[in-house]
C-alpha cells in the first residue's frame, strides 16, 4: 500500500487527504446524527411499551366494567322476574288476587275465620314496594294452624305472617283462637 501511495504526487496526496478528512467528517456527522436518532428510537420504544401497558390496564378495566354491567343487567332481570312472580300488582285485580289467595290458604288449612278482616296499607318512603297488613281472627286446632303456617311458607307469592296473638285456648287445648297479622307485598 505504501508503494501505491509513493506513486502519487503531492497534489494527489493532498487531494486524497482532503477526501479522507471529508469522508471521516461525513461519517462522524452521520454518527452524531444517528446517535440522537437512536436515542429518539429507544425513547419512542419505551413510550410505546408504557402506552401498551396502559392500554392493557384500560382494556382489563373495560372488560371488568362490561362484566359488571352484564351482572347488573342480569340482576335487573332477576328483580323484574321477582316482582312479576312474587309480588301482587298495585291495582284492584292485585288486591282481589291477594284476598282470594288468603281465602284459599285458610280453606286449605281447614281454619274457621271471622268475617271481620282489617286491611292496613303501608308505604315505604322512596320505594316502589308497598305492603298491606291483613289482621283477622282464626279458630281451629293446633294441627290446622300448623297447616296454615306451612301453606303460607310454601305459597309462591310473597306473604309473611308478621304476628300471631293467642286470644284463647279451650280447656282441652284442642281449639285455639288466634289473631293473625299477615303481610302481603305489592309493587307499584
Amino acid at each position: 500500500m505504501k508503494k501505491i501511495f509513493d506513486l502519487l504526487d503531492d497534489k494527489e496526496k493532498k487531494t486524497l487527504v482532503v477526501l479522507c478528512v471529508m469522508i471521516a467528517g461525513g461519517v462522524l456527522f452521520l454518527l452524531l446524527i444517528s446517535l440522537s436518532q437512536r436515542r429518539n428510537y429507544f425513547n419512542a420504544l419505551s413510550s410505546y411499551a408504557e402506552k401498551q401497558r396502559d392500554y392493557e390496564k384500560l382494556n382489563k378495566t373495560k372488560m371488568d366494567k362490561e362484566g359488571e354491567w352484564i351482572r347488573w343487567q342480569e340482576a335487573r332481570q332477576d328483580m323484574d322476574e321477582l316482582k312479576k312472580t312474587y309480588f301482587y300488582d298495585d291495582d284492584k285485580e292485585g288486591f282481589e288476587r291477594l284476598r282470594l289467595d288468603l281465602e284459599q290458604l285458610l280453606s286449605k288449612a281447614g281454619i274457621n275465620v271471622s268475617s271481620r278482616k282489617k286491611y292496613d296499607y303501608v308505604e315505604f318512603k322512596g320505594e316502589t314496594i308497598k305492603k298491606v297488613n291483613i289482621t283477622f281472627d282464626i279458630k281451629g286446632s293446633y294441627l290446622s294452624l300448623k297447616r296454615f303456617i306451612h301453606s303460607v311458607e310454601e305459597f309462591p307469592k310473597f306473604l309473611l305472617i308478621e304476628k300471631v296473638d293467642f286470644l284463647s285456648i279451650d280447656a282441652g287445648g284442642n281449639v285455639l283462637e288466634l289473631r293473625v297479622v299477615l303481610a302481603g307485598y305489592y309493587e307499584s
